[in-house]
């Protein structure tokens, strides 16, 4: 059994790695939707799975429902061949590869997954590969089953008062948060050797060294660095603006010079480019910060802090004269909580330094600094004001709109998705093995048996 420290990401891994080497070993077929065939082994393996994700043991109940869940991913793969819907190879690859990235960092090392699996590492990725391509297919079909799906105030509104009021959820206590956000600036020095050393990287690739390799190497973007620097099928707009002007002015197989963005300095070699479409390496240097720069921006944020409980100024002014946070700066330091958009944060959805601060704090109070570690590995401090606190309740429309607005919406696609359930279930073919026929299934799989 897998521990409980390993992510659900990873046993989802196993299983579908699980599908593809237990083929070999079928004894039989559970269920063909279209052409697309459910094997016993399919079923088993996500029994299993389901089994280990909600601890829940093997009964009439949860095979009828993995089974039923197997049979709609069918229908989905089926009709998304009718319809020619297809993932790019390059999205599916670099959705594999992030996933055995993670693969390795959860477990350690790429030999310790192929112990984990007794497979070589090429192996694993082979055997892998479809089941990946299938699980994105599903997921693009279905957006596409559910694309445009809107709903108004008044459609929110009759949702909610349509509502078992007991089924409200119980919604714990919430924070709406500003920051000051400062990141201390590198010294000349390490600017200069910051470049320099991307210049030496730039020569050597120029006379024969392979960007990927030195990308693996040398590159500070975690994002590619264990994948030779590579982004691939990258659309306008998806870039920053600096770099962005620079990939799209170069010819497949040119290298860039030395550029800056907000992440650092670059240099990038243009791989492919499909219209405004582009596919590109890049390797990343941040220059260092020093301790004592860190003490300065400390010491500058103390001074601010003064500044504001003092009266001289307001932190929404301070955020927008100092903040280097340009998300934030412009609306007085008001945070967005990335899980949901809104403005309001869990306490569990805070950064862990904030919990306890926060917890017995008064609306208005400014704590900080604060020191803060970006996702992209950047040091800052911060100055954090608690702007407002709103106390344990029930769900309601005036407090809590926009979620109250999520489940209206997720309910509007749901009807939309079992209305083309029912539709292609009647043009479809389907068979099912007649030891399922007395499950109990919510769609007419039956039909033709």
């Amino acid at each position: 059994m897998i521990k409980n420290i390993l992510a659900l990401f990873i046993l989802n891994l196993i299983f579908v790695y699980s599908q593809n080497e237990n083929k070999q070993l079928l004894d039989g077929v559970v269920a063909v939707v279209g052409d697309q065939v459910v094997f016993l082994s399919d079923l088993q393996e996500s029994i299993s799975q389901y089994e280990a994700q909600f601890n829940e043991l093997q009964s009439d109940q949860v095979i009828s429902e993995v089974l039923e869940e197997l049979l709609f991913q069918k229908l989905l793969l089926h009709h998304a061949s009718i319809d020619s819907l297809v993932v790019g190879e390059n999205e599916v690859q670099n959705n594999l590869n992030r996933r055995i990235e993670y693969l390795v960092t959860t477990l350690g090392s790429e030999r310790k997954v192929e112990q984990y699996f007794d497979k070589s590492f090429s192996k694993i990725k082979e055997t892998l590969l479809n089941s990946v391509r299938d699980q994105m297919t599903v997921q693009l079909m279905q957006q596409e089953i559910t694309a445009f799906t809107e709903v108004t105030p008044s459609d929110v509104n009759y949702f909610f008062n349509n509502l078992n009021k007991d089924s409200l959820p119980y919604l714990d206590e919430q924070f709406k948060i500003g920051q000051i956000l400062i990141l201390p600036n590198p010294s000349d020095s390490s600017l200069i050797q910051t470049k320099e050393k991307l210049n030496n990287l730039r020569n050597r690739i120029l006379t024969g060294d392979k960007f990927s390799t030195m990308a693996i190497l040398y590159s500070e973007d975690p994002g590619s660095s264990r994948n030779g620097g590579e982004y691939v099928n990258i659309k306008k707009g998806q870039l920053t603006k600096q770099f962005e002007a620079v990939i799209y002015s170069l010819s497949p197989g040119e290298i860039s010079n030395v550029f800056e963005t907000e992440y650092g300095f670059h240099i990038a070699e243009l791989t492919n480019r499909t219209g405004g479409i582009v596919d590109f390496r890049h390797i990343l240097m941040i220059p260092k910060i020093f301790q004592h720069q860190m003490e300065e921006t400390k010491t500058f944020l103390t001074s601010l802090k003064d500044i504001i409980e003092n009266g001289e100024s307001t932190f929404e002014k301070a955020a927008k004269d100092f903040s280097n946070d340009d998300e934030t700066k412009y609306n007085g330091g008001l945070l967005i909580n990335p899980q949901t958009g809104e403005h309001s944060f869990f306490i569990d959805e805070l950064d862990p330094l904030l919990k306890n601060k926060l917890k017995d704090l008064e609306e208005g109070s400014i704590i900080g600094p604060l020191y803060y570690k970006l996702p992209d590995g950047k040091e800052s401090y911060r100055l954090v004001k608690l702007i407002q606190k709103t106390e344990p309740h029930f769900a309601n429309i005036n407090q809590d709109y926009n979620l109250i607005k999520m489940y209206a919406e997720n309910e509007k696609k749901q009807k939309k998705l079992s209305n083309w359930i029912n539709s292609k279930i009647e043009n479809t073919y389907i068979y099912l093995n007649s030891d399922f026929l007395n499950n109990d299934f919510v769609y007419n799989w039956k039909k033709n048996n």
